[in-house]
């Protein structure tokens, strides 16, 4: 086989799994969604206990972030669904940020642990 033939077949080949990897992204897009988090988000995610969350007094007190920024963070992290407040309440805003518990979203739970892994 000549150099020609064997740069074709691998020039196929690639042209291949990248239409495979595109059919599978297309077909099970929940497994291919990847959570960027900035710094400070990663901080208040893993300062949210799992199994029973906890109130932004407790989240203030693990991450030591100054109340207003906190509150702007869990706002933007329930914004996009990765973590829920209860009672839910919108705007998350200085005045009831304390008192408010947070959990993180189970149908997010999976993607968030890989996304503090890949940290």
């Amino acid at each position: 086989m000549s150099k020609g033939e064997l740069h074709m077949k691998y020039v196929r080949i690639r042209a291949l799994q990248s239409a495979l990897a595109s059919a599978l992204a297309a077909h099970y897009p929940e497994t291919m969604r990847q959570i960027k988090l900035s710094g400070r988000e990663q901080a208040v995610i893993r300062a949210i206990d799992y199994a029973n969350g906890s109130t932004g007094d407790e989240i203030r007190e693990r991450t030591n972030i100054e109340p207003g920024d906190l509150a702007d963070i869990l706002q933007g992290l329930c914004d996009v669904g990765y973590v829920e407040s209860f009672p839910p309440t919108n705007p998350i805003d200085l005045s009831n940020c304390a008192a408010l518990r947070f959990e993180t979203n189970p149908a997010y739970a999976q993607e968030l642990k890989t996304a503090l892994r890949r940290s």
